[in-house]
């Protein structure tokens, strides 16, 4: 049996993370978990004065959060929720290693080097790197979460900035730490990329 008990995908919003952790899930017989799920028990449990970084469009919406504040203020808050939530998430690989109960987990937020400083013994990761023209066509694609804004062609530009910039971060600090990154056109079928990450983790499929 393989000692990797937790397998990680992190990579840019629209990139098709958790799509992916489901089917390679169900392939290896793991449990899957998506850590916009642990995020709302956060915030049922915190209060925006306790933990500001959980609370972000708390009383503003998305609508207004994505198309009236600075672009640049989407990316720190990015950072500043990366941070407060990596507290949350790292007790939660440390338990599913402890007990053995293998997990694969997925999340726009996870960061290379946090992950790469886990022992790599019992965790595996896979870091997703997508074309930014399909990144682009896709979320242009799915407007229906932009309806009601008051700028949409603004609200867009806001939202791909911090799309763009995480998709870059995380694949040149993936690279640069020796991670596998997986660069994708945007095309390829989910069978396809099942395939390249069982590949890559190593793992002997579920019988």
């Amino acid at each position: 049996m393989s000692q990797i008990q937790v397998i990680l995908i992190g990579g840019p919003p629209g990139a098709g993370k958790s799509t992916l952790g489901r089917a390679v899930a169900a392939e290896l017989g793991y449990a899957s978990l998506t850590v916009d799920d642990l995020l709302v028990s956060a915030r049922v449990l915190t209060t925006k004065k306790s933990h500001p970084a959980f609370h972000q469009m708390s009383g503003v919406g998305h609508l207004s959060y994505f198309t009236g504040g600075p672009k640049e203020k989407l990316v720190l808050d990015a950072l500043s929720q990366e941070e407060a939530m990596w507290s949350v998430l790292k007790p939660v690989i440390s338990s599913h290693i402890k007990s053995q109960s293998p997990v694969l987990i997925d999340w726009w937020l996870l960061r290379p080097r946090a992950v790469a400083a886990l022992d790599p013994d019992p965790v595996a990761s896979v870091w997703l790197h997508i074309d930014p023209e399909a990144l682009w066509e896709r979320e242009r694609q799915n407007a229906d979460w932009m309806q009601g804004s008051s700028d949409q062609n603004r609200m867009l530009a806001n939202f791909m900035h911090r799309s763009l910039w995480r998709n870059e971060l995380v694949a040149t600090e993936a690279a640069r730490l020796g991670l596998t990154v997986l660069r994708l056109t945007g095309r390829e079928p989910v069978e396809v990329l099942v395939e390249r990450v069982v590949d890559t983790v190593g793992i002997e499929r579920n019988q």
